[in-house]
Parts: structure tokens; C-alpha cells; sequence
């Protein structure tokens, strides 16, 4: 009989300590992805009770927003110049910037594939 009580006991505090260290990694990780999605713009709290251990790595690689729009370029970031016979159009799925001819109407978004059609100058 003492030998399984033992064993029980020692079951039990194994799983709790393992319990209170999957909590702790667990809350950590949230802390660390809300961090990263306040300051990419998205929303703190799917990234803080849904991700979990996983939601640092997604707040990294999700794209900036701003109010649920893709972020535009930074202030401080000097844009390379519109080649001549070229018009600069930005992609409202994406963000990303794409030079298309004057004459073009559709065009594809080079980044995200979106093909979208734009009024022609």
C-alpha cells in the first residue's frame, strides 16, 4: 500500500507543477504577442486569449493596421521615385505600393495578387 500511495502522490505534484508551468509559459507568451499587436495595431486581446504560446510568433508576422486598414509607409522612409509613363497606386487589401501604366485600368497587385480595376488619368 505504500508504495502506490507514493506513486500517487508523486503523480499528483508532477501534474500540478507541469499545470503551473504550461499557466506561466502560457501567460507569458500572451503578455509578450499583446505587446507586439498594440504596437503593429491589431487587436490586443485575440492575440493575448487565443494565441497563446503561438501568439508572439503571429503579432511578428501580421501586417501593420491602422484602425483596420493596412498601415501606410512611415513619415521618415523616403519612397523611391513614379518612373516616367507610370502612375504610383496604393493597394487598399495590402498596403503595398504598385506603379502601373497611365493608360492601365486593372492591374495586379504584385504583393497580395489582388486584381483590382483603377480610373484610368
Amino acid at each position: 500500500m505504500e508504495v502506490t500511495e507514493d506513486i500517487e502522490s508523486t503523480f499528483t505534484s508532477l501534474t500540478t507543477s507541469a499545470l503551473i508551468i504550461a499557466v506561466a509559459v502560457w501567460f507569458i507568451s500572451a503578455i509578450t504577442a499583446a505587446m507586439i499587436a498594440e504596437q503593429r495595431g491589431r487587436s490586443v486581446a485575440a492575440f493575448f486569449f487565443f494565441l497563446g504560446p503561438l501568439g508572439p510568433g503571429f503579432a511578428l508576422i501580421a501586417p501593420r493596421e491602422d484602425r483596420g486598414r493596412p498601415a501606410q509607409p512611415r513619415s521618415g522612409v523616403e519612397e523611391r521615385p513614379v518612373a516616367e509613363g507610370r502612375r504610383r497606386f496604393t493597394c487598399p487589401r495590402c498596403g503595398a505600393a504598385n506603379d502601373i501604366a497611365e493608360a492601365e485600368t486593372p492591374y495586379d497587385c504584385w504583393r497580395c495578387a489582388e486584381h483590382r480595376r483603377v480610373r484610368p488619368t
